[in-house]
């Protein structure tokens, strides 16, 4: 069995050839010229393969160019394919085999972009045996990294790398002994990313959507709520350059998660900011949200294509090709016109006016109620309050009531979410998160349940549409009707399981749950029950 690799770090690359002496003295080495090569490291914006242990490396030296999946522990190869053009951006693209296979469930709809680009001169030696066999090879990795593609390469520290021979494991222990023991280098387990990262001032995991703030009860709500906000922006902001290029429907998905949770903080964290302020921003936000929607339904339903092709019997699924094309016409028109927006001088005000909001100093005379409590008390009473219109609204429907009581029932689940997002570090993570997720799976069918209404109308929208554009195809339409007719189906599978999804919800431990954490442990109302 072969002996994992090790590897090892110093200080500086001129150091390598004191180690090349050292090791001189106690082993018989052999030594090949010394090659370079580039290292262009991928993953999604949201770091989505270091996150399933996987890193992807695009390696260009002379004998041409290959793409090697490799696992993040060791660096192990997974499987390496050579790319006859540039590398592509979505996983679809990639032949069939364990590479796309990874690709795939790690990313879904993300592209792939380069991340760190690293220069690397490599000199082999060969530790050789008495009978001149070669039972290890040491890599000498003199290297440096910069954004890929532009700017100037930043140092790196130098590597060792021992990669053993299969069956010679003892001179992979001397040897490593030897730079451990004698020479007091140090074991370096870091993936050759994750150290080009650090070069440029950087890490793995830069960049993640979900919310992470670490707050103190004690602090005074205006900061909290200032912190939120800011956080939201930088989130904003660093979604724009991608959702204005489109790289993937991701960057403008979480554009606006973070414009509505904005709209939310605005309206549920109350009495912090001046009113005229808040009702200001809140109208500007909804702006945002309204330039935003036409492109993002679109992506939706290119990013549903497959679904909905895939539920109709096989010989019925090329009829749906005209839709897709339609489809992909209409997002494009969509995203320019957004952009067009985005790139305009009132969105850039608006986005420095609110910065600079959030940044201003106190004006004593316009110091809102609640602006300089405590937030821990704010918290709780804010998200119990928000609990209890919860309860309320859901127990108030029965098998009879209107879709409009699910609709707004969905739009109070999602303050709820925010407020415990938001303030989810005041609670202990044991007790909170078991809310939160319980109150996912909620959302998760009141969701399912408007979204697939919303599809249906759409698609019979887009046939309209398309038939007054274009000709269309009778058997298209019709494959069409037959999408309308699964959806409306499926939102009546979700109506169906309302009942146990908010039953789950309201069960008589989560509401005592939601008294001890937020409402001061009191037994308020009716607990929840059956359902229809």
């Amino acid at each position: 069995m072969k002996a994992p690799s090790l590897q090892f770090q110093l200080t500086d690359s001129e150091s390598l050839g004191e180690v090349v002496s050292a090791l001189s003295t106690q082993f018989q080495l052999t030594s090949e010229p010394e090659t370079t090569t580039r290292h262009i490291f991928h993953d999604s914006f949201d770091w989505r393969l270091y996150q399933a242990g996987v890193q992807l490396d695009e390696v260009r030296g002379k004998g041409g160019a290959a793409l090697t999946l490799r696992k993040l522990a060791d660096g192990t190869a997974i499987e390496t394919i050579r790319p006859e053009g540039p590398i592509e951006r979505f996983y679809r693209a990639y032949p069939p085999g364990l590479l796309r296979e990874q690709l795939a469930a790690a990313l879904q709809m993300r592209a792939l972009l380069p991340q760190v680009e690293i220069r690397c001169r490599e000199r082999l030696l060969k530790v050789l045996d008495s009978e001149q066999k070669t039972v290890l090879r040491i890599a000498l990795l003199a290297q440096s990294a910069r954004t890929p593609g532009r700017g100037e390469y930043q140092p790196m520290a130098a590597l060792i790398h021992l990669q053993p021979v299969r069956g010679y494991a003892k001179p992979l222990t001397q040897v490593s002994r030897f730079l451990g023991r004698n020479l007091k280098l140090a074991a370096q387990r870091e993936p050759l990313i994750a150290l080009g990262l650090a070069a440029m001032g950087r890490q793995p995991l830069d960049y993640s959507s979900k919310l992470d703030f670490t707050l103190h009860p004690e602090t005074p709500t205006i900061e909290v709520a200032r912190q939120i906000h800011r956080a939201l922006l930088d989130t904003l902001e660093i979604n724009l350059p991608g959702a204005r290029a489109d790289l993937d429907s991701e960057f403008l998905h979480d554009l606006r998660v973070a414009v509505r949770r904005t709209r939310s903080a605005l309206s549920q964290i109350k009495g912090v900011f001046p009113e005229e302020a808040v009702e200001k921003f809140r109208e500007q936000f909804a702006w945002i949200g309204q330039l935003t929607g036409p492109t993002r339904d679109l992506d939706v339903y290119l990013l549903g294509f497959d679904d909905y092709r895939n539920s109709l019997p096989e010989a019925l699924q090329p009829d749906l090709d005209p839709l897709r094309d339609f489809l992909i016409d209409h997002q494009q028109a969509a995203q320019r016109a957004m952009v067009r927006k985005l790139n305009s001088p009132h969105f850039h005000t608006l986005l420095k006016e609110w910065r600079a909001f959030l940044s201003a100093q106190d004006d004593p005379e316009q110091t809102a109620p609640h602006a300089h409590k405590p937030i821990g008390k704010l918290a709780s009473k804010r998200i119990y309050r928000t609990f209890r219109q919860v309860l309320e609204e859901g127990l108030a429907i029965h098998p009879k009531a209107p879709p409009e009581a699910l609709h707004e029932l969905r739009k109070s689940c999602k303050k709820l979410r925010y407020l415990l997002e938001f303030f989810q570090s005041l609670y202990p993570a044991e007790r909170i998160k078991p809310l939160i997720k319980s109150l996912k799976g909620l959302l998760d069918n009141l969701g399912d349940y408007q979204d697939l209404e919303v599809q249906a109308d759409k698609l019979r929208e887009f046939a309209h549409q398309m038939v007054e554009e274009r000709a269309v195809p009778a058997d298209t339409l019709l494959a069409m009707g037959m999408l309308v007719d699964g959806l409306l189906k499926r939102q009546q599978q979700s109506r169906s399981e309302f009942a146990e999804r908010f039953a789950l919800f309201a069960a008589p431990e989560q509401v005592e749950s939601y008294e001890t954490l937020f409402g001061s442990g009191k037994k308020k109302g009716r607990r929840g029950g059956e359902k229809g």
